[in-house]
């Protein structure tokens, strides 16, 4: 009975340092879900809620001060963004390797950077989105502002879909073949 109490605390003490190791429950190892996770590929960003209500103006019936008032929004938002969203798309890698699992020390790095990098891209980006957000709701009735808020989920879900998209164009090559080869056909 004693040997098996002892068992069982070695057990439980070295357990959680290897989940800690791993960062996951189990011991498992955390992969990255997809190639631009990865990768680190900076993410399409979906339009703000001012620019999808203009966008839908017929599903509001906007009375023309909401219109102006949002069009004032969305080029607020859109002008402060501007210069985020051109680092953003800076970010891109300029090559891609052709095993994205196997990666040299270089790359890793190079990686890890565009993360952070873009990880900074978002958070100066998250004030001016709230703020436009805010502005934009208090302008709109309370039936407007469920209506937008389904847009803005929708526009959402479409963000990661497309990061979904990308993230399996990124493990394929151009013609939609599995890298290994390069993404290149075969030489006659």
């Amino acid at each position: 009975m004693r040997r098996l109490l002892v068992a069982l605390l070695a057990v439980a003490v070295t357990a959680p340092s290897s989940m800690a190791q791993y960062g996951r429950r189990g011991g498992e190892r955390a992969e990255p879900q997809n190639a631009q996770d990865l990768l680190a590929l900076p993410p399409w960003i979906p339009p703000g809620v001012a620019a999808l209500v203009l966008t839908h103006a017929s599903d509001f019936s906007l009375a023309d001060s909401q219109r102006v008032a949002l069009e004032s929004i969305r080029q607020f938002q859109d002008s402060a963004n501007r210069p985020w969203l051109a680092r953003l798309d800076s970010l891109r890698p300029t090559s891609q390797p052709l095993n994205p699992k196997d990666l040299s020390q270089e790359q890793r790095e190079e990686i890890a950077a565009r993360r952070t990098a873009i990880a900074a891209v978002l958070n100066g980006m998250r004030e001016t989105n709230a703020l436009a957000r805010q502005r934009t709701m208090a302008v709109l009735s309370p039936e407007q502002q469920q209506r937008a808020a389904e847009l803005e989920n929708d526009a959402r879900k479409q963000a990661d879909q497309e990061r979904e998209r990308r993230g399996r164009f990124a493990a394929e090559g151009q013609d939609g073949r599995r890298r290994g080869g390069g993404g290149r056909p075969p030489e006659d």
